[in-house]
């Protein structure tokens, strides 16, 4: 959130704060959507203010300006999606098994347009340096928890000692953010991507084979 838009909401009562945080909460999910739909240049923060039902001018009691909701609902997409990454690996300590685990989480992620929404951000990283170290922070944390289960499959013996923990939890992750990535945009609908995700899973079966 914003200096200003925090200052604005430490001066207000308990009940319009959370009027006003409810309001945030129905901007960031309209603007997602719109985003995803139409890209950066292809709205305006008055079309989206409509959306939830405001004048165009009250949406700067929220977000400065187009630039910073985007950076918000980048952020939020990127914290929601290593949050579901965290919660399904951390208890896990075998790479086979948090590849099963990533496959069953992976259709929840690509929803109401979320595939549109990620590859509408790494286009913005190119010309807005502030979405670029947002993508870049969002990358190393999802390394991170990769990194992590990697490193617990080689305490546990599952992989070599000598393993590139690093390497192999960069490249765990690669092959859904690669294939699935891209798979998402061309399977459009919840069915077909689930048939992209199976597919991939007989892919992983056959080469452990």
């Amino acid at each position: 959130m914003s200096q200003t838009g925090s200052a604005v909401m430490l001066r207000q009562s308990p009940s319009r704060r959370r009027s006003a945080e409810n309001t945030r909460s129905l901007l960031l999910k309209a603007a997602a959507q719109l985003f995803a739909r139409k890209g950066v240049a292809g709205i305006t923060l008055t079309e989206i203010a409509g959306e939830v039902g405001l004048s165009g001018p009250a949406i700067y009691n929220h977000f400065p300006s187009k630039d910073a909701l985007f950076i918000a609902v980048v952020q939020q997409m990127y914290d929601e999606e290593t949050d579901a990454f965290e919660r399904a690996l951390a208890p896990l300590d075998s790479v086979s098994e948090g590849l099963a685990a990533l496959l069953d989480l992976v259709p929840t992620l690509y929803r109401d347009g979320l595939q549109l929404l990620g590859l509408t951000a790494q286009l913005e990283a190119a010309r807005n340096p502030e979405v670029y170290q947002v993508l870049v922070e969002a990358s190393r944390r999802r390394d991170r928890v990769a990194i992590a289960l990697v490193e617990r499959a080689i305490a546990r013996g599952e992989l070599r000692a000598d393993v590139d923990a690093a390497e192999v939890g960069s490249m765990l992750l690669s092959l859904f953010y690669g294939g699935l990535g891209y798979r998402s945009l061309m399977a459009p609908t919840p069915a077909q991507f689930r048939h992209s995700v199976q597919a991939l899973r007989c892919l992983l079966t056959v080469m452990a084979e």
